[in-house]
């Protein structure tokens, strides 16, 4: 007979890892719900403040540095020229944000996980008296719950991927706003890195043609559009591509389960 559990958290992102951490910290016992299959390919970075990074310190589940890049200033560059610049010691901080690969925290949480008798990792769920639905914004388990899931199109998709630098990023990440499209190079690879995260949204009508060019022709465009700031971009991995939405569940919570992270609300890259 199945051990019971007190919660069980179908999905094994990185929310539904850090929640069940957390919980079983608290002391009660997690069933976690695996993914059937993980991606090929993880190409996703994420920008964390010092909150995040305190509680995954807290939890033993931060990235070593390679893996998490202090952002030490921020460069925004607009139409016409303009620049907005922030800078960490400006605020009296000791970095802006930190750029950390999706795989290297997934990998980090999964080394914690194995170090917590109190959770225990399920091929399918479990019977709780609570359910965290943790499965994105495509969750099954949400429709069994009669939620809906209302979705706002921006009529944009971003296209990701990781870059081989010609110059160190030195710990700026750099964005342009032009003609409709946002470009973001987001720093990885620690202080002297030549490694960055690409976040590109652009209007629906370009992402196939960009998506479909050669490396050979798709590089170019990007020192183009970053001027060339970094010197020569070169793939380091595949491009990924997704719509932009503003999406929202119309219940957040019901009796014996509740929806988490992006089960419950999308929003655009900017506004996260």
């Amino acid at each position: 007979m199945d051990a019971p559990v007190d919660v069980c958290i179908r999905g094994d992102g990185v929310v539904g890892r850090t929640l069940a951490l957390l919980l079983a910290r608290d002391r009660l016992r997690v069933g976690l719900v695996q993914a059937p299959e993980p991606p090929s390919q993880e190409v996703r970075a994420y920008a964390l403040n010092a909150a995040s990074r305190d509680l995954l310190h807290s939890l033993r589940a931060w990235p070593d540095e390679p893996h998490a890049t202090p952002v030490l200033r921020m460069d925004v560059h607009g139409d016409n020229g303009g620049l907005v610049q922030f800078r960490a010691d400006q605020q009296d901080a000791q970095a802006l944000a930190w750029i950390a690969g999706a795989g290297a925290l997934l990998e980090r949480l999964g080394e914690a996980l194995r170090f917590q008798p109190l959770v225990e990792l399920l091929s399918e769920p479990r019977k709780a008296a609570l359910t965290v639905v943790c499965e994105g914004k495509a969750s099954a388990t949400r429709e069994e719950f009669g939620v809906q899931y209302v979705a706002t199109y921006y009529a944009q998709h971003a296209i990701a991927a990781r870059l081989r630098t010609e110059r160190p990023h030195e710990q700026v990440a750099r964005q342009w706003f032009m003609d409709g499209d946002i470009l973001a190079l987001l720093p990885l690879g620690g202080p002297q890195g030549t490694e960055v995260a690409l976040v590109w949204s652009v209007a629906q009508a370009r992402v196939d043609e960009l998506m479909n060019l050669p490396e050979a022709d798709f590089e170019p465009r990007l020192s183009e559009a970053s001027h060339g700031c970094l010197g020569r971009l070169l793939l380091a991995s595949e491009r990924m591509r997704w719509p932009l939405q503003l999406a929202r569940a119309s219940r957040w919570c019901g009796p014996g389960w509740v929806l988490a992270g992006d089960a419950a609300h999308t929003v655009h890259p900017l506004a996260g």
